[in-house]
């Protein structure tokens, strides 16, 4: 049988995520939301809208992050080699003040969870 791929209407589920401290206290902010879901046979998948938002007042570069209980691909960052570790695009180095990048992921099942691994 043939698998029928079903998109509705996304739906606007936003929730503000803690932001994680590292030791240096990295003044970022994670927006999660679901911006879509459809079903393949049994299988939901949502797809994830991350915003990155620096929330100081100075400018962070080399922003390293881990993504743990990733099962699906992700889209606006690039793997650093090391397991589970995530940079920004080389056009995107630096974060200003205020700014904020978008990256997206695809999966089934809950959330993945970020962490920042390293920042300068």
């Amino acid at each position: 049988t043939a698998s029928f791929y079903k998109e509705p209407t996304p739906k606007k589920t936003l929730w503000k995520e803690p932001t994680p401290k590292t030791p240096q206290g990295a003044p970022v902010e994670f927006l999660h939301s679901i911006s879509s879901t459809w079903t393949v046979g049994t299988t939901t998948y949502y797809r994830h809208k991350v915003v990155i938002k620096n929330t100081s007042a100075k400018p962070i570069s080399d922003l390293k992050l881990l993504i743990e209980n990733l099962s699906g691909s992700v889209w606006g960052l690039y793997p650093t080699g090391e397991k589970n570790t995530y940079e920004l695009p080389q056009w995107f180095k630096v974060l200003n003040p205020g700014s904020e990048c978008i990256f997206v992921y695809v999966q089934g099942g809950p959330q993945a969870k970020i962490l920042i691994q390293s920042f300068h």
